[in-house]
This record gives structure tokens, sequence and C-alpha cells, in this order.
């Protein structure tokens, strides 16, 4: 393990910020949320009606997660956010760790160092290790953040533990998938297909009935075990030990892996080419889309899978908080003040999926950046093509696929009641609703365009953007945060329909500010210097 303190170093100077940012962000959700519990449930006597009604109720059993406790804040917290948090903290330790591996190996960093006298595995030990430095740093804070909001102290360590061996796993996911393929954008697209699976497969797993042969499927999701674990409700140890175990087993396999593969390759290697490119080859329109279909791909089938599993739910909706109004209001904020549950509910799972798609936008978008990069660009335009096309070809993917999959999301989300009620005008109004933010996903698109044409290595600020729009979403109503904030985001004036009446003015203005962004973001990109 010749150098490993050396990498450990230079990995943790090198993503300081990069962790940083996630941490912090990750960390201020789960006390701020236990903070807010009195403005939910301010009567303690209502607790024990508010976890029967959610044990019944599918549906926000499969947003949320199994409510064991809300006789206190900490129990509240784990029901309300744990899950979230541990599924974005899984997204966190992915990234970072294929960052470190099959990212620097792809850029050459890797054979660089093992160039010195630096051991076969070292590089991959100093990436899992920081990872794993990083969820336990998450798990420290809060579990310390929860003992400061005056939660009970077991429980707070139980769930900063089960937070922290949550992450683990997909530290060893990220590892693994490193070791599978030949490039990171695969190893990145494996890995969140897994944590995808598994919060679906929570998701499915909490919203059947509890005598379904498929409540079962709770022991098999990553993402569940910590709310398994019970924190502040009969804290069950043994439960962490599975994540535990599952990351040690993940570590050993991608260990394993390494040691029988050569550099730069992986079991799954990239097939060959055909002899003769097709006709689809011969503009750049055509090669963009041949680089991002696998990404659109997996995009859509997750997208479909979600937006049909959401709206299935819309069935049990009605009667969810008949007992429990302060849940209602806090969904009524969620939904833009609906009257009718059913039209905030729609709103409110819209205000997510327009996030997804805006997240996809700029992942398109960013596959612009890795070609330059890359040292692909630079070949490609010594050809005849103009930079704006090259730009532009990247730029139409990372728009048009949004738009079409926020569309569909829609109308998949309202079929099962459309199918239900015998009245297909509820999809026209959810895809009507729908359509009204596709500016705001354009804006989000428009300023990574900016970015990368006025300075690519500041293109972290849109997804910053996207990441401020999903807190403000996911706990902006339950901490009633004040009018101003709800506002900062690319999504706060456009009308939330079917709840609001149309208005054209906002949608208008942010499609402008969109246009006028994407312009001048191309005519920087067309003047500035290469990225290589």
């Amino acid at each position: 393990m010749n150098g490993l303190g050396t990498l450990l170093r230079l990995g943790a100077r090198r993503n300081r910020l990069y962790l940083a940012v996630w941490l912090l962000g990750l960390f201020v959700v789960v006390p701020a949320t236990a903070a807010a519990y009195e403005q939910v449930i301010p009567d303690p006597a209502q607790a024990g009606l508010v976890i029967e009604g959610l044990s019944r109720n599918p549906t926000m059993r499969a947003m949320l997660g199994p409510p064991f406790s809300l006789v206190e804040p900490g129990g509240f917290t784990v029901w309300r956010v744990g899950t979230f948090v541990a599924t974005v903290a899984g997204l966190m330790a992915i990234l970072a760790t294929i960052r470190l591996t099959r990212g620097d190996e792809e850029a050459g960093r890797t054979e660089l160092v093992r160039s010195g006298v630096v051991g076969r595995h070292v590089p991959l030990a100093a990436a899992v290790l920081l990872g794993l430095a990083a969820c336990a740093l998450l798990g420290v804070l809060v579990a310390v953040g929860m003992v400061g909001v005056g939660t009970d102290a077991a429980g707070s360590v139980a769930f900063g533990l089960g937070m922290a061996l949550t992450a683990a796993v997909f530290v060893g996911v990220g590892a693994l998938s490193a070791q599978l393929t030949s490039s990171a954008r695969a190893a990145r697209g494996i890995a969140l297909a897994v944590l995808g699976a598994a919060y679906l497969l929570r998701a499915l797993a909490d919203g059947v009935a509890s005598d379904s042969p498929l409540r079962a499927l709770q022991w098999v999701s990553p993402v569940e075990w910590m709310a398994l674990a019970r924190p502040y409700a009969g804290e069950r140890w043994w439960v962490l030990l599975l994540p535990a175990a599952l990351t040690a087993v993940l570590v050993a396999s991608a260990a394993w892996l390494e040691a029988h593969r050569d550099h730069g390759s992986g079991p799954w290697p990239a097939r060959p080419g055909r002899g003769r490119a097709g006709a689809l080859l011969s503009s750049p329109a055509g090669l963009a889309w041949r680089l991002q279909r696998g990404t659109v791909l997996g995009w859509t089938v997750g997208l479909v899978v979600f937006s049909v599993a959401i709206g299935s739910l819309t069935t049990s909706f009605s009667s969810m908080f008949r007992d429990v109004p302060r849940l209602e209001l806090v969904l009524r904020r969620m939904g833009a003040g609906a009257e009718q549950l059913t039209q905030g509910f729609y709103v409110a799972m819209l205000s997510i999926v327009v996030l997804v798609v805006a997240a996809l936008g700029l992942q398109l978008l960013g596959r612009l950046h890795q070609e330059e990069t890359a040292g692909h660009a630079e070949v490609l335009l010594s050809a005849a093509v103009r930079r704006t096309g090259f730009a532009g070809s990247h730029l139409l993917l990372a728009v048009v696929v949004p738009t079409v999959l926020l569309l569909v999301g829609g109308a998949l989300m309202a079929l099962p009641q459309a199918v239900s009620d015998s009245d297909l005008g509820v999809v026209g109004d959810v895809v009507a609703g729908a359509a009204a933010l596709l500016p705001g996903v354009w804006l989000v698109v428009g300023l990574g365009m900016l970015l990368l044409g006025l300075a690519p290595h500041l293109g972290w600020l849109a997804w910053l953007v996207v990441g401020w729009s999903l807190v403000v979403t996911w706990i902006g109503a339950l901490l009633s945060l004040p009018d101003w904030l709800l506002e900062l985001t690319p999504f706060a004036q456009l009308p939330q329909l079917p709840v609001e009446a149309m208005r054209w003015t906002p949608v208008l203005v942010t499609t402008v500010i969109a246009a006028g962004l994407v312009v001048l973001g191309l005519a920087r990109y067309r003047r500035r210097d290469l990225d290589v």
C-alpha cells in the first residue's frame, strides 16, 4: 500500500469543495426538519392518529417510507426526509467514487500515478477510503445535529449510523461499477440504475398492503435499511449489519476485479463498431444522438416507471388526510394551495419530475464539455463542422428530450385516474400543467449553455440551481420558508396547472430569458478556446 497516505491527501484536496457542498446540503435538511416538527404536529395527542393513518395509506408510505414513530421530532424526521437524504447521499457516494476511480483512469491520471512507487490497488483503496470517510462524516453530522435539536441520543446515533452505512453501500456500488466498464459515463449509468432500482423497489414494497408478500422486498432495498433499523422507535441495531456486510462484499469484489483486468478496460468492454458508419453519423446531430442514446434510453425507462408508479397511487389518495388536517395543509402548500388534494398531488409530483428532466437536460448538455476535454471536439472541428453546429447538436438533445419526457411523464401520471374515472380530461389537465413548467427546464439548460460558453469550469452552478429547487420542493413547504425564498427557483413564477389559472406573462418571459441565455452561450462558445 505504498503511497496510500499521499493519494488520500491528494484526493481530499482535489475534492474538498465538491464533498463539502454535498455534505453541508444533506446535513442542513435533517435538523431543519426536526425543528419544524411542532408546525406539522403541534398537539402530541394527534401523533397516534397520524401514525395509524399513514400506516394504512399506501400513497404516503410509497412516497416517504414506513412511519414507525411520529410521537417526537426524531421519528418524524426519519420518516419525512430520512429515506430521501439517504438516497441523495448514495448519489453523492456514487459520483465521488467513480470520479476518483474510473474517471481518473479514463483521464490518464491513474496511469501517471502508477508510474511512481504506488501499489496496484492503492488508487482504488484511496478512493474507497475517501468515500467512506465522507459517509462517516455525514453520519456524525446527522447524529450531532439531531442531538443538538433535542432528540434522543440513542436514536440520533442510530439515525446517523444508518445514514452513513447506506451511503457506504453506494461507495461499494460505485467502486464495483468502475471496474465493469471502460468509461466513467457507463460506470455512472450502471451505478445510478442500481440506485434508482433500489428506490423504486422500496416504494413498491412500502406501497403494498401489509399482508402482501411484496412487503418483504423492503429487506432487499439498501435505501430502506436505515428506516428498518427504527431510529427513535426501539432501535434494531442488528439491521445495520446488512449495509455494513454488503459494503464489504462490494468493495472486495471491486478489488478482485481490478486485480484481474487490464488498465483502461473492464469485463464489459465497449463493442467494436461497424466497418462503415451509417448515414446517421454524417452530421453532428447524428453523432450526438449516437453518443447519448444510451443515456436517453435509461432515463426514459426510469421516468416512465416512476410516473406510472406514482400515478397508480392516486386511486387511494382521497382519504389520505381525513384525520390529519395539519399534514393536509402541508400538501396543499406543496400543491400551490389546491382545494382538491388530488390536483395538489399532481402539482407536487410534477414539481419533482420537472427537476428530474432538468437534471437530464444538464447531463445531456454536459457531454459537449466532455467531448472537449477528451480531445474529440478538436478532431471533429478540424473538419468542415461549425462550432455552433457542434454545440447545437448536443443542445438540441438537451432541450427536446426533457421536453418530451416531461409531457409523457405527466400523461402517464394521470392515466390511472383517467382509467379509474373513465375521464380522459384529467390527462389533458396534467399534461397542460407539465407544459406550463417547460420554460423553467429551458431556462436551466440555457444557464448551462451560457456557463459552457463563458466559463466551463463553473458549470456546477447550473446543477446548484437544480439542487436548490429540489430542496425548496421537498421541504420548503414543511419548513414554512418565507415566500421570497421559495420564489428563488426557475419554476416559482410559472403557473401551476391545474390548480392555478394559466398566466402567459411569466411563461413567455421565462422562455425569452432562456432563449437569450442560449444565444449568448452559443455566441461565447463560438469564440472561446477549446477546453482541452
